[in-house]
């Protein structure tokens, strides 16, 4: 009994051991999604690979096309894409919730819902969506950009591509 209890305590402490020394070389860096506590409910400004997208999980690099959400709570969710807020907004909307893009002509942050949006723009997940805050010729609402988006009419499709593009 005696050689089981040493035995036993052994593998105890021989655990608790190797535990710790993963404790200890753990580091809070990983994966960034939300960053909790913005009471004001203004843009958080990031730096690139600093967070990922919310909802395709990509670092964000490209300062120019992103767009932030933030909640009732003061929860911030970060986006690479303005596609990527109407598809996170799919499934997680709420009427709570303040959605912010930040504009590709003055580099300002400004209600998405308030921006007009061109299709044909270099965005990070390819779906050709942009935010400016003055309406250019062809630009369209946010709501017509959701729309179209939802319905998969980016320049992820062929056809789309080629009557907007030409290629």
């Amino acid at each position: 009994m005696k050689n089981f209890l040493i035995s036993f305590l052994s593998v105890i402490i021989g655990g608790a051991i190797v535990m710790l020394i993963f404790i200890s070389l753990a580091t809070e860096s990983g994966a960034k999604y939300v960053y909790k506590g913005n009471d004001d409910k203004k843009p958080i400004i990031i730096k690139p690979k600093e967070y990922q997208c919310s909802e395709c999980n990509m670092d964000i690099e490209n300062m120019k096309y992103i767009a932030e959400i933030i909640r009732d709570d003061g929860a911030t969710y970060f986006f690479d894409d303005i596609g990527c807020v109407v598809l996170w907004l799919k499934n997680n909307y709420s009427s709570n919730m303040i959605v912010l893009t930040k504009t590709i002509d003055t580099n300002i942050w400004i209600d998405a819902n308030k921006a007009w949006y061109s299709k044909i723009d270099n965005s990070p997940m390819g779906y050709g969506f942009a935010s400016y805050q003055n309406k250019k010729d062809k630009f369209i609402s946010y709501g017509n950009m959701k729309l179209l988006l939802l319905q998969g009419k980016t320049l992820h499709d062929p056809f789309v591509r080629k009557s907007l593009l030409g290629k």
